[in-house]
């Protein structure tokens, strides 16, 4: 098909709305370009997302692990002060203060600050779920559970899940004798759990430092993976 002379003229040049010429054929391939350019961005546009939100992601995940153990951590060193306190059997520990006193008022609120965080030191065990994490536990569900009784006479009743209750009344009703021989010294029920109870601390801080140093070297080797965002696509 012979192709008229004005058309052909007019593909390979013309005039646009300002008075200059243009080619219609340069034309066409820069709208060719431009769809490619437009297409090359909106891959690397949506490259930076996935990468983005794969990041989000990871450091909320290291978020939570982290305020797992330092929850932890914390409940354990809690649990290991009102323990020591409890266990001391020297001549100002509580108990002799209460011998002096007449009033067993300290040691009811040091039982009851005890109960409270071994409660939530339990809870954190369970969430974690390790293996390390759920020999701990094992280990305090035995000894509250060899205890349950001489707790009982203090106020203090073991739950089926391993937790402890406190029956305040009870509690304040507890004489000096009976708080001694349950909770005072090595052998009593709080110098036992504060043995497991620092251990649960040490373990949760080495957790704390291990997974930080996990999640931020993976962090660096994704994004060494896929190069430079600007070379990402080709």
């Amino acid at each position: 098909m012979r192709i008229p002379r004005n058309y052909s003229s007019a593909l390979l040049s013309g005039r646009n709305r300002t008075g200059g010429n243009y080619s219609l054929l340069q034309s066409a391939l820069s709208r060719t370009g431009r769809g490619k350019r437009l297409s090359r961005n909106a891959q690397l546009l949506s490259g930076l997302k996935r990468q983005s939100n794969l990041y989000a992601n990871m450091a909320q995940s290291t978020g939570n692990t982290q305020k797992l153990y330092y929850n932890m951590k914390y409940h354990a060193k809690q649990v290991c002060e009102y323990g020591d306190k409890l266990a001391d059997d020297s001549k100002t520990s509580v108990y002799a203060k209460a011998q002096e006193s007449g009033s067993t008022a300290e040691i009811a609120a040091s039982v009851k600050g005890f109960v409270s965080q071994y409660n939530s030191m339990l809870e954190n065990l369970k969430e974690s779920g390790s293996r390390t994490d759920n020999n701990y536990l094992s280990q305090l569900n035995s000894i509250s559970g060899l205890n349950s009784s001489e707790l009982a006479s203090c106020g203090v009743n073991r739950n089926l899940d391993g937790t402890l209750t406190v029956d305040d009344k009870k509690l304040a009703q507890t004489d000096l004798e009976t708080f001694q021989k349950v909770w005072g010294g090595r052998s009593g029920f709080a110098g036992r759990v504060t043995i497991w109870a620092d251990s649960v601390e040490a373990t949760a801080e080495r957790n704390m430092d291990a997974q930080a140093s996990t999640s931020y070297s993976k962090l660096f080797r994704n994004y060494g993976s896929s190069g430079n965002y600007f070379n990402f696509f080709g």
